[in-house]
């Protein structure tokens, strides 16, 4: 074996050195990104009102965390109008909360497959029932008690507006 190559050492590069306060930083940016896992039994599992991952993956962040904000630092403020459009196909339902007094600009959304429900089971009318109930609850957690509702198509609008009431929205 008298070949060049082979009497040739390998040098990899060394490890960039840290500061001390940069490798405390680091470590800190490392311990909030870790996220709790999430255990729930079967029947927790079956009976869970929400999409399911979605859950596990928030981790420990607040509800509202991905909504926009004034520069308060409020999702909205008191006088503003929310408007709830509900569109609905054979197949499926769409709800969405806009906020009126910030031209119209889409707070939520939801739909079947946001909810848990697949495949057929989404032009179910427990489906349709879930999706109002989920956008009714986020609204009452939120503090909104009052929004107009307007529908594209009248399919579905009964089960909402009975879901909507349930919760306490006007």
């Amino acid at each position: 074996l008298d070949a060049p190559w082979a009497l040739q050492r390998r040098c990899f590069a060394q490890e960039p050195r840290l500061s001390p306060a940069a490798s405390e930083a680091l470590g800190s940016i490392q311990q909030t990104m870790r996220s709790t896992q999430v255990q729930l039994s079967r029947a927790q599992k079956r009976n869970f009102p929400g999409n399911l991952r979605r859950y596990k993956l928030m981790g420990g962040r607040p509800e509202f965390h991905n909504i926009d904000r004034n520069r308060h630092g409020r999702i909205f403020e008191p006088w503003h109008n929310f408007e709830i459009v509900i569109s609905s196909s054979k197949n499926n339902c769409w709800i969405t909360v806009k906020n009126k007094g910030w031209k119209y600009r889409t707070v939520m959304a939801s739909h079947a497959g946001n909810v848990g429900y697949r495949k057929a089971a989404k032009k179910s009318e427990a489906a349709t029932s879930r999706i109002a109930d989920n956008i009714a609850r986020k609204l009452r957690r939120l503090g909104v008690t009052c929004a107009e509702v307007t529908f594209r198509k009248v399919m579905k609008v009964e089960t909402c507006l009975q879901a909507f009431q349930a919760v306490g929205l006007q």
